[in-house]
């Protein structure tokens, strides 16, 4: 940085020695700086490898636990199915939340919700 030395109007140039100090002040600060964020980049690093570590034993976990009940209900389907085939009438036991038409015949597609029925007061005239 320049100096103003009394009685002089204009700033002085900084001797080298004095420049030099200032660049390699820089340069200090500049590699402490870089320092300083790859110590943090490395530790944010290593946290997310733990942390996808762990959710990687969670996963595990909860597969392990599912697959068994998986298999059960596959094989209670299969059951089902088998005894449905033996019976030789189609399964609607588990039809029974769909809605029918007036005829009393089961129908695929939901029942519209009460608000968008045409009757319905909400609706207008």
């Amino acid at each position: 940085m320049a100096a103003v030395r009394q009685g002089e109007d204009r700033p002085r140039e900084p001797t080298f020695h004095e420049a030099l100090s200032n660049i390699m002040g820089a340069y200090h600060h500049s590699q402490e700086t870089m320092a300083t964020v790859l110590a943090k980049s490395q530790e944010t690093q290593r946290l997310q490898e733990e942390q996808y570590l762990g959710f990687r034993e969670e996963l595990k976990s909860i597969n392990s636990t599912l697959c068994p009940i998986v298999g059960v209900l596959k094989e209670l389907v299969n059951t089902r199915r088998d005894t449905v085939a033996q019976q030789g009438a189609p399964d609607t036991s588990l039809d029974e939340d769909l809605p029918t038409t007036s005829a009393g015949h089961r129908t695929t597609t939901p029942a519209p919700h009460p608000l968008q029925r045409e009757n319905h007061p909400a609706n207008g005239p």
